[in-house]
């Protein structure tokens, strides 16, 4: 499931943007949650945001709390979380002592208690992910997750073992499994750079390949929608516009995005992207267009959004 990328056009404007790819049939939509929003956890413990969130996501079906499966908050930090099947790392039982939280609740702790990305990596130590179903949730999902801020920095944190860290992705890019390091080396092996990291190398390459017209990887293999992303990404000059960032990002979603086959609805494996979405940092819009109709929605956390409104809203899907 899922592909996702950060962008800083030519003008500075930050962005983050991804497809969401779910085999569930839940709606997903567009969700404002408010500042000192008391939620529960699925381990059935309370905390309150204390910063306002816009994202996509769904509500519990048995408990009163929105799944968040990207936002940002009223400070321009996004947080989005991918799969990452086989090698997560979570606690068996929730530890003594420690911010315990399962996979799902994660991006609402995130933005909900945090002004900066350095908080969330400085509060990471705090936290144990644990091994439990959010809600009626059939599985324990395997997560990774990709950060951002105004400042273009993008950060990956990978539950493999060992207390939860944050690492550089100087890529911007992120898609499922493999952990993100692998990534790096995939692409760089397809570029044929001699290299194990993202460096100007990386960059120069992806420009070469771009301009040779050579067809980029495709398919639903995350490696290629991994390469074919990063490709487009660096390969292209940076937007002039924020029009322009969002044509072309809208525009590099839809070449990755998975297809929905309606004779494999009721299947559990059956992937297919449930939405395109695009944080806008600097405005603090949220840019949402899915499957069903492809109508375009913004929605903006305005200042007054942020200190007025004080309950959770779900926006209509289509």
């Amino acid at each position: 499931m899922c592909t996702s990328l950060t962008y800083t056009s030519a003008t500075g404007h930050h962005f983050f943007a991804r497809t969401m790819d779910f085999p569930t049939t839940t709606l997903w939509r567009p969700v404002f949650l408010p500042r000192h929003y008391h939620w529960e956890t699925a381990l059935h413990v309370t905390r309150t945001t204390q910063y306002a969130i816009l994202g996509g996501g769904r509500m519990a079906a048995d408990f009163s709390a929105y799944l968040l499966a990207d936002g940002f908050n009223e400070n321009g930090i996004s947080c989005a979380e991918l799969y990452l099947p086989g090698v997560v790392d979570y606690a068996p039982t929730p530890v003594a002592g420690q911010i315990n939280l399962t996979p799902q609740d994660f991006i609402n702790w995130a933005l909900g208690e945090h002004a900066t990305l350095a908080a969330i990596a400085a509060d990471l130590p705090h936290v144990t992910l644990v091994d439990q179903p959010w809600g009626t949730d059939r599985y324990v999902y395997p997560f990774h997750w990709i950060l951002s801020d105004r400042s273009g920095q993008t950060l990956v944190i990978e539950p493999t073992g060992g207390p939860l860290t944050a690492q550089l992705n100087p890529a911007g890019v992120l898609t499922n499994t493999p952990i993100l390091a692998t990534h790096l080396r995939n692409l760089n092996d397809f570029l044929a750079v001699d290299a194990p990291d993202f460096s100007p190398a990386t960059v120069a390459a992806a420009r070469s390949y771009l301009a040779s017209g050579q067809p980029l990887p495709s398919g639903p293999v995350p490696t290629n929608r991994f390469i074919h992303t990063a490709i487009r990404r660096w390969g292209n000059p940076p937007a002039t516009t924020t029009g322009a960032a969002i044509t072309h990002l809208f525009q590099w979603l839809a070449e990755v995005q998975l297809p929905y086959q309606p004779e494999r609805r009721h299947d559990r494996n059956h992937n297919y992207t449930h939405y395109r979405g695009i944080c806008d940092l600097d405005t603090k819009s949220y840019l949402f267009i899915p499957r069903t109709t492809s109508r375009l929605q913004q929605i903006t956390l305005t200042p007054e959004m942020a200190a007025g409104r004080h309950f959770p809203h779900a926006f209509p899907a289509n």
